[in-house]
């Protein structure tokens, strides 16, 4: 089987399943966001650590995952509180598990938390964005995802037919302006299109396409400057042909955050 059709096959399975999950209802949707957060986080520690051992990645990514089960499956407001007050014990956690470590690196406990503002904090946000406990908007969860990938794909298609300035060349050489230009042209169509099926009003699903595109270009690129840091092609081997999570993730993560926004003030 050569790398095309692996990338293919595995391309689609993909695809199914994760419009699957967040078509079927709010709990898989959220046991998509959560497996998504864990693999994530797990990659990223993975690269920023890949020199050196560290087991408080494994707390943290614990916590991580604890976050997301309570926040995505327990809207009581009392428990969410206590849940929170109680995470504040993590920090102190862990300058006191540096200072017992033989290496005392101090510089992990930034890192350990970036993870946490990079990858768990926008799946947050998106959960709570298109369900507030009372209504889960399935179509606008899959919305986001489709101009995603739309912006990704028009990215490459029309790069490879026409691109020839580069856009960024010391971090990804591949990419070109006439890719970036295309892929923002194509997908405000695309969010024209997405919003008369999705019931979304049009002026703001054509900004979130744009957003998608302009921040989502930066997520990727900020995903293969982390890459090139740490002397590594891809993040993980999760998913063949196609790398890891953070690979298939990159441009979702860094894009969340302002598209998340934008469906919390349409209310």
């Amino acid at each position: 089987m050569n790398n095309f059709t692996q990338r293919a096959i595995t391309g689609l399975f993909f695809v199914v399943f994760i419009v699957s999950m967040t078509l079927f209802n709010e709990v898989s949707f959220g046991i998509l966001l959560i497996l998504i957060g864990v693999l994530g986080l797990w990659e990223y520690f993975n690269i920023i650590f890949h020199k050196e051992k560290n087991r408080l990645k494994y707390l943290y990514i614990i916590y991580a995952f604890f976050v997301m089960l309570n926040f995505f499956f327990h809207f009581i407001e009392k428990e969410l509180t206590d849940f929170l007050f109680l995470s504040l014990l993590l920090v102190p956690l862990t300058f006191i598990f540096e200072l017992f470590s033989k290496e005392r690196i101090w510089k992990t406990t930034p890192l350990l938390l970036s993870g946490l503002l990079y990858i768990i904090v926008p799946l947050l946000m998106f959960f709570y964005s298109v369900n507030d406990g009372i209504e889960f908007k399935k179509y606008y969860a899959l919305n986001l995802f489709i101009l995603i990938w739309g912006s990704d794909t028009f990215a490459y298609l029309v790069g490879k037919a026409i691109g020839k300035t580069p856009l960024f060349t010391k971090i990804s050489p591949k990419k070109t302006v006439e890719g970036f230009a295309g892929a923002l042209v194509l997908n405000v169509g695309l969010g024209a299109l997405l919003s008369h099926f999705f019931d979304i009003p049009m002026v703001a699903n054509i900004f979130i396409a744009l957003l998608s595109v302009i921040v989502g270009s930066l997520g990727d690129l900020v995903e293969s400057q982390l890459k090139r840091e740490h002397g590594l092609k891809d993040s993980g081997k999760l998913i063949p042909g196609h790398g890891g999570i953070l690979d298939r993730f990159d441009a979702f993560f860094i894009s969340l955050p302002f598209t998340s926004a934008c469906y919390y003030f349409l209310g």
